[in-house]
């Protein structure tokens, strides 16, 4: 199979494709992410080969990449607004170097540097919704976040991103992240002790595109537990859920969460095809009612 697009997401696809016309093995071929496809093909017992296509047409196996980025540290003046973020209500979040306050999964702050002539950039936390959002705050209420002005938008935002909540756009973003929230709030929803969420591992792009998000705690047998989330039919959640686990905890059993509508016979038969087990937890906490909502 040729990927033309959305090559970093393609496993999933092009092994649904081969299972559903009865293929035996799989030969993939792509011309970005080579190596990281390589590195997910090897979580499955499926006969899989990828390739990658240079840009002069040539056409070699594709290496598998570490799947471990390197550990990007949180400098000390990034993390100096960590209190400032806990204070206005908001979850500190550090994912890939970026530090960050979370509301019920959404971002609200982050910490941000400003080119200046000296080596150090300055560091600075912007309020807002996605990098559009925080421009626009800052137009409207200047370079310098107040605690009043993140505390309102945490109240905001919490009003929001509640169980059983009319649809608004505060609570179409993240909904995977929102998913998280609650059941690390309810962790013997999925048969956890405990959960508490971890950085992908890979960045996110932004906040819009839906991508799976990831939890690590133990479950009510004792052991480590690695749990996705993801909201809406996946083609691919499967194989990043398995280079998920082998970067958080390699020897953790792998859960994947979503509403039970969401897990379709044929992504069940991708975590069929894993060499280390995982299984499915249908979460419907999202779709709860609200005590006291009209």
């Amino acid at each position: 199979m040729l990927l033309t697009s959305r090559h970093e997401f393609g496993l999933g696809p092009a092994m649904i494709w081969a299972l559903r016309n009865g293929a035996t093995s799989l030969n993939i071929f792509t011309e970005h992410n080579s190596g990281d496809l390589a590195r997910r093909a090897s979580f499955f017992n499926f006969d899989i080969d990828v390739y990658k296509i240079a840009s002069d047409l040539t056409i070699t196996p594709a290496l598998s990449l570490p799947g471990a980025l390197p550990i990007k540290e949180i400098s000390a003046a990034d993390e100096s607004f960590a209190d400032f973020i806990r204070g206005s209500g908001a979850e500190v979040t550090r994912e890939h170097g970026v530090l960050a306050g979370e509301v019920c999964g959404l971002e609200v702050c982050r910490v941000v540097h400003d080119d200046t002539d000296t080596a150090v950039a300055e560091s600075r936390l912007e309020i807002g919704v996605g990098t559009h959002d925080r421009e626009t705050f800052q137009l409207l209420h200047g370079r310098t976040a107040t605690i009043e002005s993140l505390r309102k938008v945490v109240e905001e935002v919490a009003s929001k991103r509640i169980a059983g909540a009319n649809p608004h756009p505060l609570n179409q973003l993240g909904r995977e992240r929102l998913l998280r929230h609650l059941t690390c709030v309810s962790p013997h929803s999925v048969d956890a002790i405990s959960l508490q969420s971890v950085a992908p591992p890979m960045p996110r792009a932004n906040l819009k595109d839906q991508v799976p998000c990831c939890a690590l705690g133990i479950s009510r047998s004792g052991k480590s537990l690695v749990a996705i989330f993801s909201i809406g039919i996946d083609p691919d959640v499967i194989s990043f859920g398995a280079d998920a686990r082998q970067a958080i905890d390699d020897q953790a059993e792998l859960i994947f969460v979503s509403p039970q509508r969401d897990i379709v016979p044929a992504i069940a038969q991708l975590a069929e095809l894993l060499f280390i087990p995982a299984r499915f937890a249908g979460c419907n906490l999202l779709d709860a009612p609200t005590r006291g909502r009209d």
